[in-house]
This record gives C-alpha cells, structure tokens and sequence, in this order.
C-alpha cells in the first residue's frame, strides 16, 4: 500500500503543487499562531495549559480539510493526491523538529500527515449497498 502512495503515476501536478502549498500555507500559520500565543501577555496562562492539544487538534482539523479539498478536486487517485500534499505541512515540522531537538514538531508532523489522510477518506465517494 505504501508503495502505490509513493508513486507518482496519474498525478496532476498543478493539484499536488496547489496542495503541497495549501498545507506549507496552514503549517506556517500555525506555527506563527502558536508562537504569538505564547508570547503574548495576556494568552501565556492559557496556552501553557490548553495549547499543545488545541494545537494538535488545530492541525488535525486544518489538515484534514487540506486533505478533503485535495481529494475533491483530485480525478484520479485522491488518496495520493492528498498523501503527497500532507508532504507540505509535515517537511517543515520535521526539519524544524530535527534541527532543534523538539518532539513536539515530530508529532505535529505525523498529526498533519494523518489529518490529510483522513480528509482524502471523507472525501470518497461512499459505495452504495443494493438492496
């Protein structure tokens, strides 16, 4: 299975390109966010407290709509499609997440792969039962 989603057969390229920065696009706000939350006098209680699960939950949902969009607009081969684009939102965590020993992003990168696969499988088409 892992092997068909590394492919790049009957990929339409400016929709994996609209995807890839579609997710680069909600990883940087979400860091910018987060960063701002926990820098701002008012929020630095809170986010401490709520703000790795709301921020895990954030890039779940935001993902997860990357991925459904990406589906829908793909023809062929959605669940490529959207795995492929998950690439956008999950290299910058990763590289970051290395780069500075922080777990958190490495989390925040599997968060957003899987938030674009789920996406990809609300947006198939359910198969109707004959009755």
């Amino acid at each position: 299975m892992l092997r068909n989603l590394l492919t790049f057969d009957r990929v339409n390229w400016w929709v994996l390109l609209g995807g890839l920065g579609l997710n680069f696009i909600i990883s940087i706000f979400s860091s910018l966010v987060g960063a701002y939350l926990a820098v701002a006098e008012d929020t630095v209680s809170f986010y401490s407290q709520y703000g790795p699960p709301l921020m895990l939950l954030g890039v779940f949902l935001a993902c997860g709509l990357a991925g459904w969009i990406v589906a829908k607009i793909s023809y062929e081969v959605p669940i490529r499609h959207a795995f492929l684009s998950s690439l956008g939102a999950s290299v910058p965590y990763l590289f970051f997440g290395v780069i500075g020993f922080n777990p958190w992003l490495l989390i925040l990168a599997v968060v957003a792969i899987a938030g674009n696969m789920n996406g990809a499988m609300l947006a198939m088409p359910r198969p109707r039962s004959r009755d």
